[in-house]
């Protein structure tokens, strides 16, 4: 007499992301490549921007922008990086867009004002250049981003689902003797 005992375990486990850590695929990815881009020209053009007292002719506005862009820009590069922005409750593909739409307009602004300013001193003629370069940036990054929220859904991450079935069998024979 033969007795066969067979055992099946299923085992399944869903995953909404990697939770808040670093999202070391991030670093290489175009969107942080013109985040880094992005921050770079900010303070290069602050600096420039700071040079020369020109406030009264519209140095002010341009420091402004420039280092708001840069803030902001900062902020939203750590909030992917670590992945934080994905726990955020809110449409911040949406956010991020709106954001990014009025620096590039708010830029373009400050570019005008410092080329237009730029007869005073040469700092401010490198301002303008710094804050042209960063106004197509931003357009580029703008309109990658648009697309993103556009053709996808962009209030919360695409949750990864991981399926794992472990099938074991397992075979008992008994032998009666008599």
């Amino acid at each position: 007499m033969a007795t066969y005992e067979q055992s099946t375990t299923m085992t399944t486990s869903h995953s909404s992301g990697d939770g808040i850590g670093l999202d070391r695929l991030y670093i290489r990815s175009l969107k942080a490549i013109l985040k880094i881009i992005e921050v770079v020209l900010d303070i290069i053009a602050f600096i420039c921007a700071v040079w020369v007292y020109w406030v009264n002719i519209g140095g002010g506005w341009v420091q402004f922008v420039t280092m708001s862009a840069f803030i902001t820009t900062l902020i939203f590069f750590f909030f992917h990086l670590f992945r934080i922005i994905y726990k955020l409750p809110g449409p911040w593909g949406l956010i991020e867009l709106i954001y990014y739409v009025l620096y590039s307009v708010m830029l373009l602004i400050a570019g005008i004002v410092a080329a237009a300013s730029a007869i005073h001193h040469s700092a401010i003629g490198a301002t303008a250049f710094f804050t042209f370069a960063a106004f197509v940036v931003y357009c580029v990054d703008t309109y990658l981003l648009f697309r993103g929220w556009r053709f996808t859904s962009s209030t919360s991450r695409e949750t990864t689902a991981a399926t794992t079935t472990t099938t074991s069998q397992t075979t008992y024979e008994t032998r009666t003797q008599y």
